[in-house]
């Protein structure tokens, strides 16, 4: 995408060369808002979907490879980023939707606070800023002139006056009219009219009530009752629960709603009179739906873990896609192992959308968007060819939380990274393509929530192409293998083993066959698919560095000291205090790096980044002179030929530093919101020769991995 920003996102002047954004944040009990209807100015980005992660707004651009098509090689070279990523609120962000025009992006938390900015400026200025609602807004809308905005969420739970839908206008926040109050003070969805006369909809979270209302000003507009429905106003056209979205058409001739009562039902668009319902279209609550761009298909998404195509004339179904039965399958879980045939909790549809192409998507609770195939008997009337060339449903992964570990495997061109939820995921290192998530033991991954961790990971280890390693919280080593996937050409990394552990791991160290875990109580080693006795040492290790020969350990202590063991794995004393590097460091040293051909030692703490020599344990840079990061510096690593060195830190910053030029860095501020946890420069290319350009990985707190060609930039700082 062709935007950027200043502090709320990614500086416009780096050398960004991807950017994978992480996955819609979804609760249970929720839908998951989407936004494909992306305005006219981005028309012409035929993949553009919107959504909320955590603090972030992320519009993310699905390439030809996604929808099924073949991406053309001009168009690879053209293409610097896939998402852009928008940081700018503190709260968990629950909605956002694009104006018509596709200038500005509306975008609300759980705080009640609304933001207006720009997105066709490449400063993304804020437009306005205010506390709408006393709690979570739930939906937002704008107007046919992208003048008003409709906004719906939950009242304040001790003050009855306080409302739960306002209309505003987009530059001032003054409020334009009323809208109807919800039971309990919650609002679940709302729709502009897109046209005029000005008509909103709005649906309750707990009245199962749909509410009218005429404008500007707003106010509510009763609805009269009517035989079709039972005698009833249209307004309780469904029986119970709660009514989870409201869609106007493109044309604004009718409005689609649905709820927990697992119906669809018709309104018309200028009088919201009852038209229709569909009964029992999925087996389970129905948390959002979408009209396509010709207002003749609407998709819906439900807890059944299906979605359905309806022909919102003839109201019927069309067409259902089996998610939840996909996801089985990719996961290699049988109808006996998944609860007596229930829907995983994670292949549950939370959201849904058509792209501005029609091109189908859903939203599971685990996060995977669903790429679906457009069935080609029911393609709409005037449209020749399907908006998407697969057969079968396509699933994008990534990550939900803060991804906490990062492990590189250069000659296989695998990478792997782990987040906080106990998520594992295995990417394409040259490209950064998300190929899957690491599975469980068969028959335990029940809710399909790809957790092969009940705590946090703490750290990654590639042992060998075919084997990973992962420690976590629950004080578990996880051994995770490659295996062929259903007796195919595809492969499937699944957990194999399970070693518990004495202590609370905390890091990983892999030399050629020994693997050095750091726990809270000391050392353990992992040697022949065995593990150590626990290896107590005086003082509290901070972070641990291992020799690739698998006999030199650097061991950092909470007393700004090195101490250099001699390991052997085998003795019945495997660590001999070889050496200590005293005064080094005015802080405690959290992380360790040794130089590709052993010969530097680059450490560093909350300041300072230094470097040793190995043969003697002299200070090459010492402290206070690579000393720009402002919080806990979390990782360093060595260039390929180890001539430049690349820090990352709490500071959202990543520096690089050269030996030869030793005043001199280059600055890539705000690189991830929340600090940096992984960096790693690629070896080889996606072809398997050797990488000619410096190309560097960083992953961090905000659940993106990025990609960044620092070649001109060292050429042109360094010489």
């Amino acid at each position: 995408l062709e935007v950027d920003a200043t502090n709320c996102c990614i500086p416009l002047n780096t050398p960004l060369t991807s950017h994978h954004p992480p996955l819609p944040t979804t609760t249970r009990g929720e839908p998951c808002v989407l936004d494909g209807k992306v305005g006219r100015w981005n028309k012409e980005k035929k993949g553009l979907v919107m959504y909320g992660s955590g603090r972030l707004i992320v519009v993310r651009e699905l390439d030809d490879a996604e929808l099924g098509g073949c991406e053309k090689e001009e168009e690879k070279e053209e293409r610097r980023v896939k998402a852009f990523v928008y940081r700018g609120h503190t709260a968990q962000v629950t909605a956002a939707k694009f104006s018509r025009s596709g200038c500005y992006i509306a975008s609300g938390d759980i705080r009640g606070k609304i933001r207006v900015w720009s997105y066709d400026n490449e400063e993304h200025l804020c437009k306005l800023e205010l506390t709408a609602l006393a709690g979570p807004i739930r939906d937002i809308s704008w107007d046919c002139d992208d003048r008003r905005l409709c906004i719906v969420g939950e009242s304040s739970k001790t003050d009855s006056s306080s409302p739960c839908c306002r209309v505003v206008q987009w530059d001032t926040g003054v409020t334009c009219g009323e809208l109807g109050f919800h039971a309990r003070g919650r609002a679940s969805s709302c729709d502009f009219r897109p046209g005029r006369p000005m008509r909103i909809v709005t649906g309750g979270a707990d009245d199962a009530r749909c509410m009218f209302h005429k404008g500007p000003p707003f106010q509510r507009l009763l609805v009269e009752s009517c035989e079709e429905n039972g005698g009833k106003s249209s307004e309780y056209s469904h029986a119970r629960g709660s009514v989870h979205c409201v869609r106007y058409d493109p044309k604004g001739e009718q409005i689609a709603s649905v709820g927990t009562d697992r119906s669809v039902c018709f309104y018309e668009g200028k009088t919201m009179s009852f038209k229709g319902r569909m009964e029992d279209v999925h087996s389970a609550s129905i948390y959002s739906c979408a009209f396509d761009s010709t207002g003749t298909r609407l998709i819906t998404c439900s807890a059944d873990g299906t979605a359905s195509l309806i022909d919102a004339i003839e109201r019927k179904v069309l067409h259902i896609w089996h998610i939840a039965d996909h996801k089985k399958v990719t996961a290699d879980i049988s109808s006996e192992d998944d609860g007596n045939g229930k829907v995983p909790i994670g292949a549950m549809q939370k959201g849904c959308a058509f792209l501005s192409d029609d091109t189908p998507i859903s939203i599971g609770h685990n996060g995977h968007i669903s790429v679906l195939p457009y069935p080609s008997d029911h393609i709409p009337a005037g449209t020749t060819t399907p908006p998407t060339n697969i057969e079968k449903i396509r699933l994008l992964t990534g990550h939900q939380a803060p991804i906490d570990a990062f492990a590189l495997h250069h000659e296989s061109d695998t990478m792997y990274t782990a987040d906080s939820d106990g998520i594992v995921v295995r990417w394409t290192a040259s490209t950064g393509h998300a190929q899957a998530r690491l599975n469980p033991p068969p028959g335990t991954d029940t809710d399909l929530s790809n957790k092969i961790h009940s705590g946090a990971i703490t750290s990654v280890v590639v042992l060998d192409e075919n084997t990973v390693l992962t420690t976590a919280w629950d004080d578990t080593l996880k051994i995770s293998t490659n295996l062929p996937k259903n007796g195919g050409d595809e492969i499937t990394t699944q957990v194999t083993q399970s070693l518990d552990l004495p202590a609370q791991p905390n890091a990983m160290s892999k030399g050629t066959n020994v693997v050095v875990i750091l726990t809270v109580q000391g050392l353990l080693l992992y040697h022949d698919s065995t593990i150590s006795e626990m290896i107590t040492l005086p003082y509290e290790p901070t972070a641990i560095c291992l020799s690739e020969d698998d006999t030199t350990l650097y061991v950092a202590s909470p007393d700004y000291k090195i101490y250099v063991y001699t390991l052997s794995p085998t003795a019945d004393n495997p660590l001999e205090e070889k050496h200590v590097i005293a005064n080094g460091h005015l802080k405690t040293v959290h992380t360790l790096s040794l130089s590709h051909d052993q010969t530097k030692l680059a450490s560093a703490d909350t300041r300072d980044v230094c470097v040793w020599s190995t043969s003697d344990y002299t200070p090459i840079v010492s402290k206070s002179r690579w000393c720009f990061h402002t919080q806990k510096i979390t990782c360093v690593t060595w260039s390929n030929d180890d001539s430049i060195l690349a820090s990352g830190g709490n500071d959202d910053c990543i520096y690089l530093w050269c030996l030869k030029k030793k005043m001199k860095r280059i600055h890539y501020k705000f690189a991830h919101r929340g600090g940096i946890t992984g960096l790693s420069f690629l070896k080889y290319n996606g072809n398997g020769e050797d990488e000619k350009r410096m190309i560097l990985v960083s992953s961090g707190i905000d659940a993106c991995v990025n990609h960044w060609d620092v070649t001109d930039d060292v050429a042109t700082k360094f010489g």
